[in-house]
């Protein structure tokens, strides 16, 4: 297709055509990507979301790959992976800490230097994979706590490369959502609030985190959670007493420690996902009349 050398010519260095997308996936698993982008400045990022609307090309986000499933055939159009996009920076104002993080930042390292530092707030991050883009994307949280409740600012670039700001009080967070991808958007960066503290106080509230995620599958491939947990209770306990542990389709198995994982466990396919996924909800239906909604990203066409 001609808009791939147009493309080519426009940001040449970061481009690549036909890459498997498994290996950028927590779970392992993805076909190939028709155009995989891995833009490293803003401008790019921009760029490519730009020529994306001008030449009516597919765009797909892709972060740390955690959360999401990618269809066996892969993604048409442009895969953007926003994993070089990692700077942090932060200013200090006293009891307050403003970090300035690029949306392909791990959590993992904000968090990391969060407890170097001493500053509270996102100990509950403890144990959550991905990036800052998916995190934010999915209001990422537990216990009530979430990401959403620390965001001072974004930063976003919609599907015409404009760059726009939006304050806190103009995004929409709930349980595992937000509004900042509506209009084909893509987070560029984040502002987020922390609090002055004391170091062994963060480490322990850590701690505490990584303590109550000590049933969760360790070792293997997954995405995370599968579904939202309902109103009140608690996805995996339903899936659990629906007699899901253990269920398999292919390589694809319900976890036995924790019924709202899914694991790779060998070669499965994106659709021994989706039929799992599938069978776990009409159980669940079928014993209490609740549909459970799916956490998990799904892109491309529904499976």
């Amino acid at each position: 297709m001609r808009w791939r050398s147009r493309l080519s010519r426009a940001i040449t260095p970061h481009l690549s055509f036909g890459s498997p997308l498994e290996g950028l996936t927590t779970l392992g698993i993805g076909g190939p990507a028709e155009c995989l982008a891995r833009p490293v400045t803003l401008s790019e990022l921009k760029a490519i979301l730009s020529f994306s609307l001008e030449e009516g090309v597919p765009a797909w986000l892709l972060g740390g790959g955690s959360n999401v499933l990618v269809p066996d055939e892969g993604l048409p159009g442009v895969t953007i992976q926003t994993g070089s996009l990692n700077g942090i920076s932060w200013e200090d104002k006293g009891e307050e800490i403003f970090i300035k993080t690029e949306s392909g930042t791990l959590l993992a390292s904000i968090l990391a230097l969060a407890i170097r530092k001493g500053w509270e707030g996102l100990e509950f991050a403890a144990g959550i994979p991905g990036t800052v883009g998916g995190a934010l994307h999915g209001n990422a949280g537990v216990e009530g706590i979430s990401l959403g409740d620390l965001v001072h600012s974004v930063s976003l670039v919609d599907n015409r490369g404009m760059l726009i700001e939006k304050a806190r009080k103009d995004i929409s967070f709930a349980y595992r959502f937000s509004d900042l991808h509506t209009g084909n958007r893509a987070i560029a960066s984040a502002r987020l609030m922390l609090k002055r503290s004391d170091p062994e106080k963060v480490a322990s509230r850590v701690r505490y985190f990584l303590d109550r995620r000590k049933n969760q599958p360790k070792g293997v491939k997954t995405a995370g959670c599968v579904f939202k947990n309902p109103d009140g209770q608690s996805a995996g306990k339903l899936l659990d007493e629906a007699g899901c542990k253990g269920m398999r389709v292919g390589d694809a198995v319900i976890s036995m420690k924790h019924a709202n994982f899914i694991e790779n466990a060998g070669k499965a396919k994106a659709s021994d996902i989706g039929s799992l996924i599938s069978e776990c909800r009409d159980r669940v239906f079928h014993r209490t009349g609740i549909t459970l909604e799916t956490e998990i990203r799904i892109l491309g066409d529904d499976l």
